[in-house]
């Protein structure tokens, strides 16, 4: 099972700083990039205490990823992001959304055992990780030893990727480069909940998979939780497609629970078809705000 990332953010944080002095002063070389401050970017220990409450509060990405096979959902290869977008993503907002999805991706190939796949997601993601210039770290966790050696076992590979994103979000964090890190969260957050939500739309709830409706509808208090943090990054020009689309996605879940008579806080369960195709519509847009080459 895949652990949350609050479970890993403070070894993260410390294992990255102590190990990866090579990794910190190469970040700086591209701060013009990708760490530059600009008139929207926020201070960094308010947009720093947002993220920490956030990635404590809201499960893994990965977690509804690797539950969909344990629930019997089949898998559909061509929701994945294409490959051959990869190169095209120029940008570093674009790089670091992007980084977010592909490494879902990896998750979901892996848990359905597309192990001939989980090579070539792992080598776009460490080409993105390398134009955003955080690649020792990622090596230090999955060089080429160690995926030969464990390409073939979907535990150790889904491990394997647990264990880059969290280090990401520590090593980011203590270089100053929070809004890559949130782009990376908000990229990921998307990826997920849209295989999940795409697949769930064919499927009768039953016993099996009735844990695949409620991490839905748990989703909506996570995203909550980063449209909040989002506010921070809202004059930043490239991010601000996908931050408008969570909008209005976080206002669908939030009207949807008014109309329930829930409130604004309430996790219950509140997963239909109907609630599941304006789903759908959103996070198709917001998806697309992310994977899209021409946005």
């Amino acid at each position: 099972m895949i652990k949350k990332i609050a479970v890993f953010s403070c070894a993260a944080f410390l294992i990255t700083c102590s190990n990866n002095t090579s990794d910190k002063s190469s970040a700086a070389s591209t701060a013009k990039d990708t760490v530059k401050k600009t008139a929207g970017q926020p201070e960094n220990e308010l947009a720093d205490f947002k993220f920490h409450t956030l990635v404590i509060n809201i499960p893994s990405p990965f977690e509804i990823i690797t539950l969909l096979p344990k629930s019997g959902v089949p898998f559909k290869g061509d929701l994945v992001n294409t490959t051959n977008n990869a190169d095209k993503y120029t940008t570093s907002t674009k790089k670091a959304l992007n980084y977010g999805s592909y490494i879902v991706d990896l998750v979901y190939l892996s848990s359905n055992e597309r192990f001939s796949e989980v090579k070539n997601y792992f080598k776009i993601s460490r080409t993105l990780a390398q134009s955003l210039d955080f690649v020792k770290t990622f090596d230090n966790i999955a060089g080429p030893a160690r995926l030969e050696k464990n390409i073939d076992k979907k535990d150790t590979i889904n491990k394997v990727i647990d264990e880059i994103y969290t280090q990401m979000d520590g090593y980011l964090r203590s270089n100053d480069r929070l809004l890559t890190a949130t782009q990376i969260l908000a990229g990921s957050w998307i990826e997920s909940q849209y295989i999940a939500v795409s697949l769930l739309q064919d499927q009768t709830k039953n016993k099996e998979n009735a844990i695949l409706f409620q991490k839905v509808s748990e989703a909506g208090y996570s995203l909550d939780k980063l449209v909040q943090l989002l506010k921070e990054f809202e004059n930043e020009k490239d991010f601000k497609r996908v931050i408008e689309s969570l909008n209005k996605l976080s206002a669908i879940y939030k009207e949807y629970k008014i109309n329930k008579g829930l409130y604004k806080d309430d996790k219950s369960e509140v997963v239909d078809k109907q609630f599941l195709t304006k789903l759908y519509i959103m996070l198709g847009d917001a998806r697309n705000n992310v994977v899209d080459i021409t946005l």
